[in-house]
């Protein structure tokens, strides 16, 4: 009786089983099962798209240098060198500057001293005080010399501006290049069979690899 008793209790278990297992197939229009509901879940799963990884742009850091000067080392994460390059456009900007001023109030006073001033320009204190103080051979030196000194350092600034530029575009592809100071030279012995008749032959040597 206890026999029939446990195998009666076998069979419905067998039964729910396989109903519970029905219940996680798909069937297709024909009534082949093709996919469990678990395998649906985790093709779900594989499909969503990964992010991809965003990459450093040696071309952005150039443009960007160019409009800006120093926002290409900023994106290139070399935040020491903005002070360093607008210090020079600011140094040689400012003896640009001052160069052009001198060599203005230097022609101002040699053409009043000469007759040729602008009816439309006055001396200022500083021209006057030039006027008064030098000949006309004088000014027309100290003029010249001006006027140099103030293409010489216009041509700097832009050399510098420039130097900005072609600095953020190597900086950009060097980005991902490994300059680490690990400079080692390994040395191994290796051991490579040769494919020869019967017996077998094999090569013994030493490998050689240098990290820089």
């Amino acid at each position: 009786m206890a026999r029939r008793f446990l195998l009666i209790i076998g069979f419905f278990m067998l039964l729910a089983f396989q109903k519970t297992e029905a219940q996680n197939v798909v069937f297709d229009t024909i009534g082949n099962a093709v996919l469990t509901a678990d395998t649906i879940v985790k093709e779900e799963n594989k499909a969503k798209p990964s992010k991809t990884k965003k990459t450093h742009s040696a071309k952005t850091a150039t443009i960007m240098s160019a409009c800006l000067p120093g926002l290409g080392q900023v994106y290139n994460g070399k935040w020491w060198k903005l002070p360093i390059v607008y210090a020079g456009l600011g140094g040689l900007g400012y003896l640009a500057y001052n160069n052009y001023y001198e060599y203005s109030s230097y022609l101002h006073a040699y053409e009043y001293k000469t007759g040729d001033l602008p009816e439309d320009v006055t001396l200022n204190e500083h021209e006057a005080d030039l006027a008064n103080k030098y000949a006309d051979s004088q000014l027309q030196t100290y003029k010249e010399s001006y006027r140099r000194d103030f293409e010489f350092y216009t041509i700097l600034t832009a050399a510098w501006y420039g130097l900005q530029i072609l600095d953020a575009c190597v900086d950009g592809h060097l980005y991902t290049y490994d300059i680490s100071d690990d400079l080692s030279l390994s040395i191994d012995p290796y051991l490579r069979p040769i494919e020869t008749p019967m017996p077998q032959y094999a090569q013994v040597g030493l490998s050689f690899k240098l990290n820089f």
